[in-house]
């Protein structure tokens, strides 16, 4: 039982860098509440900050026009983004080692938002 809980911690932790949520719906261990939350929060962040890295390239491009404008804001706003990515990916995991299912800041609402949303259309 404890090798199925470090699996389970370690799947969790994992869902939280990038793409890598994806392995924690295949694992032998998807059923598990803390993995199926963790896991969720983490598609969740990950394709929330994919939108905001579009966005961001949308407004450099649309700040072409004026070269130095385009730089500034274009750097600030990547960093601004690229910090709270990881911000969110360091509480994420940290939450997931201590077995813990705490939500992230808007990230976890939104989660439970779609999570409830696609259990109800599941009929669950």
């Amino acid at each position: 039982m404890e090798e199925n809980n470090g699996n389970i911690r370690f799947l969790s932790a994992i869902s939280y860098i990038g793409v890598l949520f994806v392995i924690g719906h295949f694992a032998v261990e998807k059923n598990n509440p803390d993995l199926r939350f963790h896991t969720f929060q983490g598609g969740v962040l990950f394709a929330s900050f994919t939108v905001l890295y579009f966005l961001d390239f949308l407004l450099y491009l649309a700040l072409s026009f004026v070269p130095e404008l385009q730089l500034i804001a274009g750097f600030l706003l990547t960093l601004a983004i690229s910090i709270a990515y990881a911000l969110m990916i360091v509480f994420g995991v940290i939450s997931a080692l201590k077995f813990e299912q705490k939500l992230l800041p808007y990230i976890g609402k939104i989660a439970v938002v779609l999570r409830t949303r696609l259990d109800e259309t599941r009929g669950k």
